[in-house]
């Protein structure tokens, strides 16, 4: 059937990593000619950190691990993500194009806060609440043997 694999299954559910894939390597490839090219005396410091940014955002999505991160970090990457577009200057000239500059720039900013987070909640104590387990003493193997009547005559398959 069209649009499935050998297995069977649709190829929808890999357009989501190829996409991340592409979009990670073109930010990481982007970031490094860049910065590249005006390491002869041209960066600026907001060239710099924007492209240092863009570098990391980029080395982020290329990365195999799953972030799974809570809400807090969603909420705090979101946060970021809207007031730092929001809060961009506005130009008088290609306003649309420096809306998608300041979107991909928060955008990397929002994934690096998210990962940070998230790293920082998988390396936090358990936060649920302890379990007393005193009262649950010995293995339950004793009782339940001495609970069985004798079988030690039984065929088992042909294995007796």
């Amino acid at each position: 059937m069209r649009g499935e694999d050998a297995r069977g299954a649709g190829l929808w559910p890999s357009i989501p990593a190829v996409l991340r894939v592409m979009i990670g390597w073109f930010f990481t490839g982007i970031g490094i000619l860049n910065l590249a090219v005006e390491l002869d005396g041209g960066l600026t410091p907001r060239y710099l950190v924007f492209h240092v940014v863009l570098l990391c955002g980029g080395l982020v999505l290329l990365t195999r691990q799953r972030l799974k991160p809570g809400r807090a970090g969603w909420l705090v990457a979101g946060v970021v993500v809207v007031a730092g577009t929001a809060s961009g200057r506005p130009y008088p000239h290609g306003s649309a194009q420096h809306l998608v500059i300041n979107l991909i720039f928060w955008g990397c900013a929002g994934l690096l806060l998210l990962t940070v987070v998230g790293v920082a909640e998988r390396r936090l104590p358990e936060r649920r609440t302890p379990v007393d387990l005193s009262g649950f003493a010995g293995h339950a193997e004793p009782q339940a043997v001495s609970a069985t009547p004798d079988r030690s005559g039984e065929n088992v398959g042909g294995l007796t």
